[in-house]
């Protein structure tokens, strides 16, 4: 179960670069070629998320080291944002979340490991 609540974390953290490219889109299409490496980048990441929310979902042992890595990278962003005084307590408790979730339970160690 924790690992299908990661999942959906992922998926829903995967929607957010897709939101930002459609918003990006709707607010000004005529003048798409300053923001192309944007939307580009929200693009690719979107598809990035969404494909380890997808491996995780379906118990891909490399899925699971893609969503620790991203974690932990969301964690020192996070940690990052926080130095220079911003909130970034949002971006480090989501990355806490998802490794919590991916890693530390039994349950989500014995999805990962089981044979198909």
């Amino acid at each position: 179960m924790p690992v299908r609540v990661a999942a959906l974390l992922l998926a829903v953290g995967a929607l957010a670069p897709l939101l930002l490219l459609v918003a990006l889109l709707a607010a000004d299409g005529a003048a798409i070629g300053p923001a192309a490496p944007m939307l580009l980048l929200a693009a690719l990441l979107g598809a990035l998320l969404g494909s380890v929310a997808y491996g995780t979902w379906q118990g891909r042992r490399g899925s699971q080291v893609a969503a620790a890595v991203l974690g932990f990278m969301l964690m020192a962003s996070g940690l990052g944002v926080l130095s220079t005084g911003d909130s970034g307590l949002l971006v480090l408790a989501y990355g806490a979340t998802v490794v919590a979730l991916v890693l530390v339970p039994a349950s989500a160690r014995a999805w990962f490991r089981r044979t198909r």
